[in-house]
């Protein structure tokens, strides 16, 4: 009977619920008021942070350039690349602040090729003049790496070519060498003539007079055109190589940069939301305060309770 008594005595039902919160209602009510009041107050005399964001999208157009922008760094490399930059000297002088991540925010979705740049400012203007200033400084940075490739191909479009030019006039000279040593007429085979036709040469060299000199004589056609074209070939590598600016402007053809959300001032400021805070911290001060009432209660010494029931 009287394990029974101090079970029930134990348990706490719905009324002693009610009753330590009509007891602790006061305590409760102005601490959560008294929370609201203070995070409102702290929310509208904290300085405003703005915060404009934009949205790259990056991609090559596909054009046909003779393979100078070919093998060329790719885009989600350099986003990246420009993300990971964000905590360095180089990216801190050209955004000209001492820490970029104080005020700039970078980050690259790799799936959907979308680059986020994301600017922080006092004031709406200074958001979006700083918006406009990473979205500048990202473009200029891929613009740089670009060209650094395509210059690095032209460079060893340039070599290639040279190599062919060489060894087009090395096989001139001996062509013009056999040429120079081979009679000019001779009698025609019918019969050698039908070989050549079979083994896959021309019809009218195969039944020329002279069906060697007739050849020779193509080819070294042939490697003067050759020869030619790779001289024409070498005058303009060598006129981008000495002009930057056409290549530059090359790569900014081919290099797409589509702003899908363009640099604007915010309307209202994203830190801090004094609605959003003050709620927040009512319903904060509303469970500490029913969590205080209830450690209260339990510690309280049995005496006084009784004597409190018994008033």
């Amino acid at each position: 009977m009287n394990l029974d008594a101090s079970q029930s005595g134990d348990e706490v039902s719905l009324r002693d619920i009610y009753l330590i919160l009509k007891r602790w209602s006061r305590f409760i009510f102005f601490l959560s008021v008294g929370l609201m009041i203070s995070t409102l107050i702290f929310s509208l005399l904290w300085p405003k942070t703005y915060t404009s964001q934009v949205v790259v999208s990056l991609s090559l157009a596909n054009q046909s350039n003779q393979g100078l922008l070919n093998n060329l760094p790719s885009l989600a490399g350099l986003a990246q690349g420009f993300v990971d930059l964000q905590q360095t000297r180089l990216l801190a002088n050209q955004l000209d602040v001492d820490d970029p991540t104080r005020f700039y925010k970078a980050r690259f979705d790799e799936k959907r090729g979308l680059l986020f740049l994301t600017a922080e400012g006092r004031t709406a203007v200074e958001a979006n003049e700083r918006a406009e200033r990473i979205l500048d400084v990202a473009r200029k940075y891929l613009e740089r790496n670009l060209l650094e490739g395509a210059q690095a191909n032209l460079r060893a479009a340039l070599a290639q070519t040279r190599l062919d030019l060489q060894a087009a006039r090395d096989a001139l000279k001996s062509i013009q060498a056999e040429l120079a040593q081979a009679p000019g007429r001779a009698i025609s085979n019918p019969t050698i003539a039908a070989a050549l036709e079979a083994r896959g040469s021309d019809p009218q060299t195969a039944r020329a007079t002279n069906p060697a000199y007739t050849s020779l004589s193509l080819d070294e056609s042939r490697l003067r055109s050759q020869i030619a074209q790779l001289e024409a070939r070498i005058s303009t590598l060598n006129d981008l190589l000495m002009q930057p600016q056409s290549t530059s402007q090359l790569v900014s053809q081919t290099l797409l940069v589509q702003v899908l959300v363009p640099p604007a001032e915010p309307l209202r400021p994203s830190f801090p939301r004094p609605a959003l805070f003050t709620v927040v911290a009512g319903a904060l001060g509303l469970l500490l305060g029913v969590l205080w009432a209830f450690i209260a209660e339990a510690i309280r010494p049995a005496g006084s309770e009784a004597s409190s029931g018994s008033h």
